[in-house]
């Protein structure tokens, strides 16, 4: 299945429309998902994948066909969710029983990561693969909450420090490109405070901004990226 077909909870996430604010960055990281996960995936074999933090499972769709059973934890009343929990509450899961653990943008939400970080290594296989992404440079945002920024650095530290082994980081929205997207982030800002008016008027500079967007990270060099972006996307085993 592709993303087309997902409900509407799940393209808004994934693939909202030009004129949204979001929509370059959001293309982005489903485009980073994209060409990762399959690459992860044994053609013969199915797995046991927590989603841990799910929001609207937006990236379910890249392991169908390979899925043994897919499990949504989420705090709060999620009715996409399959288990609720409290911050902080340690998982209901036995230990090394997750072939993948999928974290997409939660680590900035949670107060206490290293609980949570212990957690997702807890519940995966020796050899299971944690995804994990989250902000580097980024507008607040709580959802209630919101605590945490990473460097690519300080990200990798924290991932390798819990016990995993950091296979790979992906850089999404690069420099240049982040500070386009905070001014408009601002902008979304202030239109939702108007209301339906603003976001009409909003529209066309969003849209212009995503053609702005697109320019800025196409010439901002690689390297840059891998110091400086809007998110990481990190692969990582545990031993």
């Amino acid at each position: 299945m592709g993303y087309k077909n997902l409900p509407k909870d799940v393209t808004r996430v994934i693939a909202p429309p030009m004129w949204d604010s979001y929509h370059f960055v959001s293309v982005l990281t489903r485009k980073a998902y994209e060409n990762t996960i399959p690459s992860l995936l044994n053609a013969e074999k199915k797995y046991k994948i927590l989603d841990y933090g799910c929001g609207a499972k937006p990236y379910e769709y890249l392991f169908e066909g390979h899925i043994a059973e897919y499990i949504g934890v989420d705090v709060g009343n999620n009715p996409k969710a399959d288990f609720s929990i409290n911050p902080g509450e340690k998982l209901k899961f036995e230990d090394n029983s997750f072939d993948f653990v999928l974290s997409s943008q939660v680590l900035e939400h949670v107060k206490d990561v290293d609980q949570y970080m212990g957690e997702c290594l807890r519940v995966l296989k020796p050899g299971g693969i944690l995804l994990l992404s989250t902000h580097g440079t980024w507008q607040f945002h709580a959802s209630p909450y919101d605590y945490n920024r990473w460097t690519c650095m300080g990200l990798a530290y924290l991932i390798e420090r819990t016990g995993f082994v950091v296979i790979e980081y992906k850089p999404i929205l690069g420099q240049l490109a982040v500070t386009s997207q905070l001014r408009l982030s601002f902008f979304d800002s202030f239109a939702n405070m108007i209301g339906r008016a603003g976001r009409i008027l909003l529209a066309p500079l969003a849209l212009l901004y995503q053609f702005k967007m697109m320019i800025e990270d196409a010439i901002t060099p690689a390297r840059v990226k891998k110091r400086d972006s809007a998110i990481f996307l990190f692969i990582a085993k545990k031993k």
